[in-house]
């Protein structure tokens, strides 16, 4: 049987919104996690809220997405908290199509003069918000994603700037911390470099606001064909820009005292999104976590053979260890209420079961020092601090990752670190010390790495001895 494809005929009179938002990046994580919200918060609420996407780079002819004139399909699945695997479909209807910056910058700088664009949202990678010198005004368009928003900025404070109330929010969705706060200033930076004038500069200052925020959610994007092929026979229409994604979703933004409620008001409708004064315990929370609780095992489940996350919950010593780490050596350390870390606790055990979702050990073992220098020293210490001894578990951590780097396991052959380069030098240095002791204390005590020396004697005799038993024959 030919399925049709997706077109408003699908969507059984449900309305379209207007064009209210511009989004910049058009990837499978904003349109599963942010277009998705908007969508349902457009349902909840009655609301209006359109989102055109502006795609920084390429053409946007023959894009599968303005075919279908911006509908697709978001499917989450995952575990519930009856514990049973679950899976959820939404037609989304929120995004009305994508321009592409290099062909259409003309329609791009329309909509920086249209009144009824409101909000500005952006997803370009950690690397889109960074100063890339050499823009200009002039370029059409500018490279850089904070040059492009500063040129849209210029364009709508000389179309609209003597009217009120037209000043955007911007919320970067970026995973960089204090997103919002590095954005404002780049803007302001190349505003300067322009010469724009001290109305236009201080319009941009005063009536643009720039949100940090924290996003949490894994948008795995296209299924592939086989797996396509199945979920559209049962949608009963065919959509190439078809996109899955995990049941857990989490939006923190960050509105202190001193700025506005964002429009957008998610917050009221969905339990997935939450306004805070500040977000830092929630950063915390999540790295310390759920990535703490990734990077504590790594290193762990690879040594013992086990490849992907799903697997380590179904081995009863890996989990074990994995919620011991987290009762005993993490959490305490986390300031916020012990009820909710339980709960996020128990989301992310339930994350780490999605049987929908295959996550391996080596591709989160990419980087592993830095992610257990940033995601877990603080809790090492502080245990130190409070019990007086080393933490066992993150103590055994940081033995299997210097085994896992020193390749002294079964295997090891076809899981070779990666690193940057002085990393996997100076673990080439350390095979050539006498004996585990001295790799040990040399290990800790590299300050490049750490940041300090670790190599106090009471860690290195721990770790010292983790390794003789995860190296032992």
């Amino acid at each position: 049987m030919t399925l049709p494809p997706l077109s408003h005929a699908h969507l059984n009179g449900r309305p379209r919104p207007q064009p209210r938002i511009l989004q910049f990046g058009g990837g499978n994580f904003l349109r599963g996690f942010l277009d998705w919200k908007i969508d349902r918060l457009n349902a909840a609420a009655g609301s209006d809220w359109g989102v055109v996407i502006l795609r920084s780079l390429g053409s946007t002819q023959g894009s599968a997405l303005n075919a279908q004139e911006g509908l697709y399909t978001v499917i989450s699945r995952g575990i519930g908290e009856d514990g049973t695997a679950q899976s959820h479909n939404r037609l989304v209807a929120s995004v009305l199509g994508e321009l592409s910056c290099v062909d259409d910058w003309d329609r791009v700088l329309g909509f920086a003069r249209n009144p009824m664009i409101e909000v500005v949202v952006s997803n370009t990678t950690e690397a889109g918000i960074a100063y890339v010198a050499g823009q200009t005004a002039a370029d059409t368009p500018p490279d850089s994603f904070p040059a492009k928003l500063t040129r849209l900025l210029v364009e709508r404070f000389h179309a609209l700037g003597h009217l009120p109330d037209m000043g955007w929010q911007i919320l970067p969705c970026e995973l960089t911390e204090n997103s919002g706060d590095r954005l404002r200033d780049l803007v302001l930076r190349h505003a300067q470099e322009w010469a724009v004038g001290a109305d236009c500069l201080d319009w941009i200052a005063r009536e643009t606001v720039f949100y940090n925020t924290l996003v949490d959610r894994i948008v795995t994007g296209h299924p592939g064909a086989q797996a396509a092929a199945e979920l559209e026979t049962a949608l009963g229409y065919r959509d190439p820009c078809l996109t899955t994604a995990e049941l857990f979703h989490l939006l923190v933004i960050e509105t202190p005292p001193a700025k506005p409620a964002f429009k957008l008001r998610l917050a009221d409708h969905d339990a997935g999104t939450i306004e805070v004064p500040d977000a830092a315990p929630y950063r915390l929370r999540k790295v310390a976590i759920l990535n703490g609780a990734h990077t504590t095992l790594c290193p762990l489940a690879l040594l013992r053979g086990v490849p992907t996350v799903g697997e380590a919950m179904k081995d009863t010593a890996l989990l074990d260890l994995m919620k011991n780490v987290l009762a005993d050596e993490i959490k305490p350390f986390v300031p916020l209420p012990q009820a909710e870390l339980d709960h996020f606790t128990d989301q992310v055990l339930r994350r780490f079961s999605n049987p929908f979702i295959q996550h391996r050990w080596y591709d989160i073992s990419l980087n592993g020092l830095a992610k257990y220098r940033d995601r877990l020293l603080g809790r090492l210490l502080a245990y130190e601090t409070r019990h007086g001894t080393p933490a066992p578990i993150l103590t055994l951590s940081l033995a299997a990752w210097l085994v896992f780097y020193l390749g002294r396991f079964d295997g090891a052959q076809a899981l070779p670190p990666r690193d940057q380069t002085a990393v996997l030098t100076m673990i080439h240095r350390l095979r050539d010390l006498p004996d585990t002791k001295a790799i040990v204390t040399a290990f800790l005590a590299e300050t490049s790495l750490w940041g300090q020396s670790l190599a106090s004697p009471e860690r290195v005799h721990a770790v010292a001895a983790h390794v003789d038993l995860l190296t032992s024959p």
